[in-house]
């Protein structure tokens, strides 16, 4: 009898594995589609709102930023609502910020409504790898990370193209009207699959943590953002880049401070005396560097460069996306099989090759290549981001999921806003120095581009060096 309940609770927990997994699909789709859409609507936006590069920007910058200072938030959200709860407030959230940008009537609102949306989307991810990985058995979460990479790559596969449809054909206020019928979906699913598991120990907020993160990381992009304008020896640019870094260097000491006195810290830095999960954070951050600056720049060459339309670019962009999703699912399977290491380095290694290969396209580089370099990218990246969390968070246990796994999205979340930040940046002061009488306007956009793309290729290299830190696996045990 007592083996009979046994199987029949196995079973059980079995089917609701996967339940919690279609369900996190849907936060996982909504939330990278709407960036990836947006991606390839921002010369449109740009137009829309008369605005220049280091303006528009902040469209994706201040999404991006805002998700990097509430996503610490997580585990305090999540033990005063739970899990549930707290995943069902981060989707409302998500959904009625999408439903307001698309009535957005310039572009400071556009933003506001923007901060509104990463205010959701910050807690969409770690609360969806927490809620998997407290169903998923260790020697599992190779897959189940995998699928959820599925979901998380499948946005880009669609958003590009969707995007560039609606952005095409119908409006710009469609690319967030868009969220909002999918956001509908993920409320109703979650309300009525998930279960209310038990409220773990109250954490306290970590209100001084709060506010030096946020005003350190908006200090440090803002810096990048001004350049342009300013100049690199300009007392703003010097000031904000001083202030950010010695604000940043008073929130580690004052966590580290608050750890030591048995408080709860807005982030555990204690974590990072893991080996894994410190060297994977390393990588973490230059492969999302590298990626979403990427992300940023290709949509800008192929529209304001090449001149397609939104939808054509999204339709060029469209093999990137369907690669990085299927090598997505093979990377995750490999990973409970070979470890993190003999995955990610292929992965690594192919994405440093795509990103100098596109830093020698010119005006006229044939469309076939470019859909090559995309596919190529697009293997690389499925076998580096997904897997890559995988190893980053191997030696966590149970108690410590929730907190690692705000850490990783906060440091993915901050890796995209500087990469972003600093490429546009970079653009913009390039093309300035590479336009001459003897130069067009169009060969000095292109040449800025390739100087951004060439710094890329260096983060990605620093990416590997750091990837040799991490200590070889052994294979974990697979149930049979």
């Amino acid at each position: 009898m007592q083996t009979s309940q046994q199987q029949a609770r196995d079973k059980n927990t079995f089917e609701y594995k996967w339940i919690v997994t279609t369900v996190v699909i849907f936060g996982a789709f909504m939330s990278v589609l709407d960036q990836t859409i947006v991606n390839v609507a921002l010369p449109r936006l740009q137009h829309a709102f008369h605005a220049d590069l280091n303006g528009i920007q902040w469209v994706l910058t201040g999404y991006i930023l805002t998700q990097g200072v509430i996503t610490p938030m997580t585990p305090f959200v999540s033990s005063r609502l739970g899990n549930k709860n707290s995943y069902l407030l981060a989707l409302i959230l998500f959904t009625l910020g999408s439903g307001l940008c698309g009535f957005a009537w310039s572009l400071p609102a556009l933003v506001v409504f923007r901060l509104l949306q990463g205010i959701g989307a910050a807690l969409l991810t770690p609360l969806s790898l927490t809620l998997l990985y407290n169903e998923f058995p260790v020697e599992q979460r190779g897959v189940a990370t995998g699928l959820f990479g599925i979901a998380a790559l499948l946005a880009p596969a669609v958003g590009p193209t969707l995007g560039g449809y609606l952005v095409t054909y119908v409006s710009w206020q469609f690319i967030f009207f868009v969220n909002v019928p999918v956001g509908l979906v993920a409320i109703l699913a979650g309300s009525r699959l998930l279960r209310n598991g038990q409220l773990g120990k109250k954490i306290p907020f970590d209100v001084a943590g709060f506010l030096l993160a946020a005003s350190s990381l908006t200090c440090l992009l803002y810096s990048f953002s001004v350049v342009n304008s300013d100049g690199w020896s300009s007392i703003r640019v010097l000031g904000l880049l001083v202030g950010g870094v010695f604000l940043l260097a008073l929130f580690l000491y004052i966590e580290w401070r608050a750890m030591k006195r048995g408080r709860q810290p807005l982030i555990d830095v204690s974590l990072f005396t893991n080996r894994p999960f410190l060297f994977g954070n390393i990588v973490n951050v230059f492969i999302t560097f590298a990626f979403f600056g990427g992300l940023f720049l290709f949509p800008i060459y192929l529209q304001t460069l090449r001149s397609l339309s939104a939808f054509e670019a999204g339709l060029l962009l469209l093999p990137q996306a369907i690669a990085s999703m299927m090598m997505a699912l093979i990377g995750g399977r490999l990973v409970d099989r070979v470890g993190v290491r003999f995955v990610v380095l292929p992965g690594v290694l192919l994405l440093a090759l795509a990103t100098w290969l596109f830093s020698t396209v010119s005006l006229t580089t044939p469309f076939w290549w470019l859909q090559m370099l995309f596919l190529l990218r697009g293997i690389a990246i499925g076998l580096t981001l997904q897997p890559l969390i995988v190893g980053t968070l191997s030696a966590m246990g149970p108690a410590q999921i929730a907190q690692a796994s705000s850490v990783v999205t906060v440091v993915r979340f901050i890796a995209t806003s500087l990469g972003i930040a600093i490429l546009a940046t970079l653009v913009q002061v390039q093309a300035k120095a590479h336009l001459a009488p003897i130069v067009h306007q169009k060969d000095a956009q292109l040449f800025a581009l390739q100087d951004a793309l060439k710094l890329s290729v260096i983060i990605v290299f620093a990416a590997l060096i750091a990837l040799f830190f991490l200590r070889p696996e052994q294979r974990p045990h697979r149930n049979r």
